[in-house]
Order: structure tokens, then sequence, then C-alpha cells
């Protein structure tokens, strides 16, 4: 109970202040669902990205678009092979503004379609904790809205930064496993809100309909808010495990672990009725997280993406092992608060692999637990500079 009251607050708006003119917004939403038509599962994301909302609330401003304006006497020293004072081929700083639907599926043809708003036309309702933008709703237990992008749209507007189709959603979700805030430091913040979650109702992409059931939807959200995006990104989350040692489903187990902070990743885990959490908060904290990101060529599925955490939390030791398929993976733009055209660019798939958890005893490992892990969001990003 006493989460869900800390919860309650984080549900709020949470850019105020300085970070209304620099800091970003992000709540996301991902679950499972089955095509109505072929029985087939897909994997699917909602989510909402309010950035710089105070420096252009009355118009979208993507930062990928805009340039500076060159004058008479620019064009000139353009056309003439060289630059004036003012640097006629320099790019206008400028910081986007805007907020920002984005939904799609995970997976193979995985995409994703962005509807760019008017920072101004998103509101939220404080008594229902609700917050409405166009067709959108995002509230503590619902979702529902739409995006579509058209080809046209695409070739006239390549800075929507997407894909082309169409989804709709209509869903009720529980938050069944939920955890506040694992990193509070230096105007940056990121909860797994709802680590374990469960999903229903139906979506609609490219026409298709499908199903999205509680049991199955092995859903997930978290949230992050501050200054800026990490600028080395990295996650692993899953609430779909089997024991090896038992063979039972793990049906009230999940983890969500992010980064990076500062170089450091902050991690929880529920593991039947044990809880660990890494979150980094203080300078002596003796916990830690040794993690890597590497590509590596399987002789059956080729390129494959290979994940490694290993968490040390006092007298546990907790290690994932995750792979992805490269060919089933795709890349995620968005735009970083400070500007500069800069972009963060997350390589996202579905991952399997095996978890295990140990215990310290005297200088051995005990194993308490040994499961495969199935349905993993894998993330890895870094940021990018457009046109260097």
């Amino acid at each position: 109970m006493a989460v869900s009251k800390v919860n309650k607050k984080i549900d709020n708006y949470m850019l105020r202040g300085k970070l209304r003119q620099q800091g970003f917004e992000r709540w996301r939403y991902i679950f499972s669902a089955f095509s109505k038509t072929t029985g087939y599962e897909r994997k699917f994301f909602v989510e909402m990205y309010c950035v710089n909302p105070a420096l252009s609330p009355k118009v979208a401003v993507i930062s990928q678009k805009s340039r500076l304006a060159m004058s008479e006497s620019d064009l000139q020293y353009a056309l003439a092979g060289t630059e004036s004072a003012a640097h006629a081929n320099d790019e206008l700083i400028v910081k986007p503004s805007y907020a920002l639907v984005k939904a799609g599926l995970f997976g193979v043809n995985g995409r994703q379609m962005n509807k760019f708003y008017a920072s101004s036309l998103l509101s939220f309702v404080k008594n229902t904790e609700t917050f409405k933008i166009g067709d959108c709703t995002f509230s503590a237990n619902a979702l529902s809205g739409s995006v579509s992008v058209s080809e046209q749209e695409l070739r006239v507007r390549p800075e929507l930064l997407c894909d082309a189709g169409s989804m709709d959603w209509d869903l009720k979700f529980e938050r069944a496993v939920e955890y506040g805030l694992l990193y509070n430091r230096k105007r940056s913040f990121w909860t797994p809100i709802g680590a374990k979650s469960l999903f229903s109702g139906s979506v609609h992409f490219n026409g298709e309909e499908y199903v999205v059931l509680p049991k199955s939807s092995n859903g997930y959200i978290d949230k992050s808010w501050g200054e800026n995006l990490n600028s080395h990104y990295f996650h692993l989350s899953s609430s779909k495990m089997t024991s090896i040692i038992t063979g039972k489903q793990m049906l009230n187990s999940c983890f969500s672990i992010e980064g990076e902070f500062g170089g450091k990743l902050c991690a929880f885990l529920k593991l039947d009725d044990m809880v660990y959490t890494v979150e980094n908060r203080g300078i002596f904290k003796k916990d830690m997280i040794i993690h890597d990101c590497s590509q590596i060529t399987d002789s059956v599925d080729g390129e494959k993406v290979h994940w490694t955490v290993s968490v040390h939390k006092g007298k546990f030791v907790i290690d994932v092992d995750v792979y992805c398929k490269g060919k089933e993976m795709f890349l995620r733009d968005y735009e970083m608060s400070h500007g500069n055209r800069c972009l963060l660019k997350i390589l996202s798939g579905l991952g399997k692999g095996e978890i295990r958890i140990y215990k310290k005893i005297g200088k051995n490992l005990e194993l308490l637990e040994h499961a495969n892990i199935y349905d993993a969001i894998c993330e890895v990003g870094n940021i990018e500079e457009v046109g260097k």
C-alpha cells in the first residue's frame, strides 16, 4: 500500500520549474497480444514523450528540421564559396519542444509510428490522474488512442523519424507488481512503476485486430523524467520466466534493469517471494551491477546481440544472460532535450535467456534458482549528432 501512495504522486505531471525549459517526461507501456485471425503473438508498445514544453507551447518544434535562415548577404557568401561572420552554412541550435505519442511493435519487422503535438495540447486532469492529447488518453489504469503515418507524409516530412503504418488501442491494465523511484539523483528519475502489469483489451495494427488477455499480456510500464535522456542507454526487463529446477512458471516474478546513470545501472528483481533492488542512491552503497552488451555470430541464427548482467546485492548474486537475433531488432529515435539535432538511437528487440540466483556461503555460491527467460525487452542505445 505504501508503494501505491508513492506512485500516486509519480502518476502526476512531473515537468515543473526549469525542467519545462529543458527537460523530458517519458511514459511507456509494453504488452503482448494475439492476432484474432492467425493467433500469432506480437509485442506492442505505446509511449508518451514530452520535451521542453515551455519553449514552444503553441507549435511543435522538431529540431531535426530546424535550420538557420540565411540573409541575402549570407547567401552571397555561400554562393561565392566563402563564409560570413554568421556562418551561412551553420545550423541554428534549436531545442525540440512538443508532446509525442509513439506506438508500434517489437520483433520481426518491428516498427514505430510517431505523432507530434504542440505541448499546450497536452492536458493533465489531476483528480483522475489522466493525460489527454488528441484522441489519446493515458490514465492510471487505462490507455486509448491512435497513431497513423502515411508513406507520403514520410516523404514530405522525414523529420518524423518513424515508419509508415497505423495503430489504435483500447486497453485496461493493472499494475500487479509495482515499485517506486529506483533512481533519483542529479535531476534524473526512473521508476519501473508497473514492473509486472496485466493488460486487457484490443489493438488494431495496419488493419489487423489483436486481442490482449491479462494472463498472457506479460505487461510492463515504466516512467522516466529529468533534464535529459541517458546518453548511454541500457535496458532489460521481463515478467515471463519458467524455473528450470521445478519446471513451473514463475507467475509472481519479474525484473527490470535500467541505465546508464553515470555509468551505472539500477535494478528491481522480484523472484517469487524475494525482492532485490539496486538503487545507486548513495555513495556508501556496496551493491554493484556489472553489465555488458556485445555482438556475436551464431552458426544457426547469424548475428546476435548478447546482454549480460551480474547483480551483487549483499549475500546474493544474480546473473542474467539474454540473447536477441540481430535480424529481429530495430531502431527507435528520441530527440535529446538539449537540442543540437542530437538523437538517442535505441536498438530494441525481444530476447530469451537465463537467470541464476546464488547465495554466498563463505567462499562458495549456493544456487537458489535457475530459470529460463522469455519475451525479454532488450535495448541498448547511444547519442548520435545528425550530420556529424
